[in-house]
């Protein structure tokens, strides 16, 4: 591995290719044109590139194309990714004079000659072993850990999302600490109370929701723990006001745990009171969050979860389990509950909807500790990361 020479102006490729669903668009739809932005504005001559497909242009909209290096055709995904990889990373590297390559995951491609930055934001495969997945997710997982832990142990420099990871990369994974930066992710300024109640209304209505509701969100994993949601639903749906009901929003990503919900939704003595949406898009997401009487986060395996900023930055109350890294990421801003003590989650929701002081109290905690989390912070702390190699660490 070459050193970076002091005062070299550096050419950094920013490989996209692995930031398919979820969390992973979200982070490259707001980071990418910060990102660009202090690149741009910055003095020291460094050259970024993006290295995207085709059908990654909306997140990328905004950056000019004489940064990025775009893929047509079929986009290569799982084995053929890796394929592609291999026949093309090294000779984009010679031909765009690149020194640093960064993979916004744990997961992405090695070449030679160049620093590799990456950036752990799934957790999931380091602790699944203790839910039940199907075969095929079981496997993935299973790869994921084996590759995430290869790759990482490998890079010059690793990304943690959060403190809770930070700690998981040297005590779990083998990383060392002097090759570790820790940068949370932002918050969606556009989620904040006091948007279109009227556009609002109309969103949810179309979804069916016509009275006050309970929402739980994010994919429909085992670690997510929305049957907890449900049972302590079952329990205290009586005690609330007529016709509240429980929103549940998230894809289903595992088919035997997406059919243990569904049995346990339709064994509900108030099934017809629990409306499970799937994947909702955007704008349709940021309605739900701003509307709902509660937040409820059940989840158990997290690294940074966006549910956790988007809800705090929307003023929700919000009640959460009390497993890492959430009571890192909410500071106090949550009702916590001891994960899986379902009488608790049901004593935290009873109080969230019937305490108003305390809904008041909890609104306003969310709301300030959203401000920890911007992304015009995390860009300056990545481009800190991608260019500033003349530290201790080597």
């Amino acid at each position: 591995m070459s050193q970076l020479a002091e005062g070299k102006n550096l050419g950094i490729l920013v490989y996209c290719l692995s930031s398919i669903s979820g969390g992973a668009v979200s982070y490259l739809r707001n980071m990418a044109p910060l990102l660009d932005k202090e690149f741009e504005k910055s003095s020291d001559g460094h050259n970024l590139i993006f290295l995207a497909h085709e059908d990654q242009r909306s997140l990328l909209e905004s950056i000019n194309d004489f940064r990025i290096v775009w893929i047509e055709g079929r986009r290569p995904t799982g084995y053929r990714r890796i394929l592609w990889e291999q026949m093309n990373i090294s000779r984009l590297v010679r031909q765009e004079a690149i020194d640093v390559l960064f993979t916004p995951y744990q997961i992405g491609p090695r070449a030679q000659g160049v620093k590799h930055v990456m950036m752990i934001r799934n957790m999931e495969p380091f602790r699944f072993t203790k839910y039940r997945y199907s075969i095929v997710t079981w496997l993935r997982n299973q790869l994921l850990r084996r590759e995430s832990s290869r790759l990482l142990r490998a890079a010059d420099r690793v990304i943690a999302v959060s403190e809770f990871v930070r700690d998981e990369l040297i005590q779990g994974i083998g990383v060392e600490k002097n090759r570790i930066r820790m940068i949370y992710h932002g918050r969606n300024e556009t989620l904040a109370p006091g948007g279109d109640a009227q556009k609002d209304s109309l969103l949810l209505r179309k979804l069916g929701i016509v009275n006050d509701y309970i929402l739980t969100c994010g994919s429909l994993l085992p670690y997510r723990r929305c049957e907890d949601v449900v049972a302590a639903f079952n329990q205290c749906a009586d005690n609330l006001h007529a016709g509240v009901q429980l929103v549940i929003a998230g894809a289903v990503t595992d088919r035997r745990y997406g059919k243990f919900i569904r049995r346990a939704i339709a064994a509900s003595p108030y099934r017809d009171r629990i409306l499970a949406l799937g994947h909702v898009p955007w704008e349709t997401m940021a309605a739900l969050y701003r509307s709902c009487l509660l937040c409820v986060l059940a989840t158990e395996i997290e690294a940074c979860p966006n549910i956790a900023i988007e809800s705090m930055a929307a003023g929700c109350v919000i009640i959460s389990s009390d497993r890492p890294p959430l009571p890192e990421m909410f500071g106090g801003a949550s009702l916590e509950y001891h994960a899986r003590d379902i009488d608790h989650l049901v004593e935290q929701m009873r109080r969230g909807i019937d305490q108003e002081e305390l809904r008041r109290e909890m609104k306003t905690r969310a709301l300030k500790r959203a401000d920890a989390f911007s992304w015009e912070k995390c860009a300056r702390e990545t481009y800190a990361a991608l260019t500033d190699w003349q530290d201790k660490e080597h």
